[in-house]
């Protein structure tokens, strides 16, 4: 989610000012696409790509219309002209598998990433050759066929269905020089207020009645909210090293406590404070390494489950975390062996000896 955040901070979405929700949706009064090359003139505009949206609502039980993609309300499918497509590096150019939509024959493309979403829901459509049906804005079920499968990389694309401008266009009912979308990229973050306020005032002079959105806004309060739940994992992480560092801690000091004898008996046979000392930190050391061992094996099981149920690859570990578990636990393991080791130390010869 951050990762696609940060992509779209540098994006302005275009959409018609009747429909606050066309920039998800789709729908709303179109506007003319010949407006691409007036954006392309303004400063610091990247790329411009005029889109037709329309939403796919993930069906309910008896609906015929739609198709689960693993999202509760749906996803957007995205018309585009793929010859534009291609010049930019968009998704018909990173075809893993079959080939781009034909012109107004119906067809999409998905990313991988839907794909796997949709497949996990049970959603045999979501392969080449699989086919879903939609209702038009004229209340006509059209059928699409799944023709090609993409991966860009991108989150802010991979997660969408794409089909060609003509097809997407007779599913909502406007003419060839319409869209109801554009989006534009912009080449720095900081030039997107700039770029936008120019924006507005293009539309604003010809009279057409359209809104902007303009990710960094959103991107700023994401931020705040990642960082809220980052903290509050830390300290969850921070709560169960503690608690792992007393368990320790007790553990060795049962056995210390048990072991009176046999540290007096290792005392009065020549063992130093030191030797002691390091005999329990080495023993407190293998039971925390054991416990950081334990546990990355438990996640990366975990992990490799829900990847597998989710039919797609959610976790991560990668040797860094690895390396700060085990370090962890080696910390963990000298700060919870550290007391036991010194009450050890301090064991009398002569007293355990009585003892036995």
């Amino acid at each position: 989610m951050n990762t696609m955040m940060t992509e779209l901070a540098g994006g302005i979405g275009i959409y018609p000012a009747d429909n606050p929700m066309a920039f998800l949706t789709g729908g709303g009064t179109p506007f003319s696409a010949s407006y691409t090359s007036d954006i392309e003139e303004i400063d610091h505009v990247e790329s411009v790509t005029p889109m037709v949206l329309w939403f796919i609502p993930t069906p309910r039980e008896g609906d015929q219309f739609g198709a689960d993609f693993g999202d509760p309300m749906g996803v957007t499918i995205r018309g585009v002209d793929f010859e534009q497509d291609a010049e930019l590096d968009g998704p018909s150019v990173h075809l893993t598998e079959g080939s781009a939509p034909q012109p107004g024959k119906n067809q999409v493309i998905l990313g991988n990433t839907l794909a796997a979403f949709a497949i996990a829901e049970g959603g045999e459509f979501a392969d080449i050759g699989g086919e879903f049906t939609l209702l038009s804005a004229e209340n006509q079920p059209v059928t699409f066929t799944v023709v090609g499968m993409f991966e860009t990389g991108s989150s802010s694309i991979d997660f969408y269905p794409y089909t060609d401008m003509e097809s997407a266009r007779k599913l909502v009912g406007i003419t060839d020089d319409k869209v109801n979308f554009i989006h534009v990229e912009v080449d720095n973050t900081e030039n997107v207020e700039t770029v936008n306020d120019a924006l507005v005032e293009l539309f604003e002079r010809e009279g057409v009645p359209v809104q902007t959105m303009i990710a960094t806004e959103l991107l700023g309060s994401f931020n705040e909210m990642m960082s809220t739940m980052s903290s509050f994992l830390w300290i969850v992480s921070l709560v169960a090293a503690v608690a792992g560092g007393i368990s320790i801690f007790i553990v060795m000091l049962i056995s210390v406590i048990e072991r009176t004898k046999e540290f007096g008996i290792l005392k009065a046979s020549g063992w130093s404070n030191n030797n002691i000392i390091g005999s329990v930190i080495v023993q407190s050391l293998a039971v925390a390494l054991l416990g950081a061992a334990a546990g990355l094996g438990f996640g990366y099981i975990s992990g490799y489950a829900i990847d597998q149920y989710m039919n797609v690859s959610i976790t991560l570990i990668t040797w860094n975390l690895v390396l700060t578990i085990l370090g962890f636990g080696v910390m963990m393991g000298v700060v919870g062996g550290l007391y036991p080791a010194l009450r050890a130390a301090r064991v009398s010869p002569i007293e355990s000896m009585r003892a036995v």
